[in-house]
């Protein structure tokens, strides 16, 4: 079985040490006030809120060679167009 696209993410994220540990706290705290705890966390919510919230954490995401295939539907789901 494959680890889920927004586990994968999320584990990016906490591992880079270039990331402030204030928006990983952020982060935390908006998985744990928003997103159901009965259902794994959804790729496209999370990209959302890093789009919105902390646009230099999803360019960390795009750049990753072992997500941009996968974080393309996520991607397109949260574009305004």
């Amino acid at each position: 079985m494959t680890t889920p696209l927004a586990q994968r993410m999320l584990e990016c994220l906490y591992r880079d040490a270039g990331v402030r540990q204030t928006a990983k706290d952020a982060l935390a705290d908006w998985i744990l006030d928003t997103q159901p705890r009965t259902r794994p966390l959804d790729p496209t919510a999370l990209v959302d809120y890093l789009a919105r919230q902390y646009p230099e954490l999803l360019a960390r995401l795009k750049r990753n060679v072992r997500l941009q295939a996968e974080l393309a539907r996520p991607l397109v789901a949260t574009d305004p167009r």
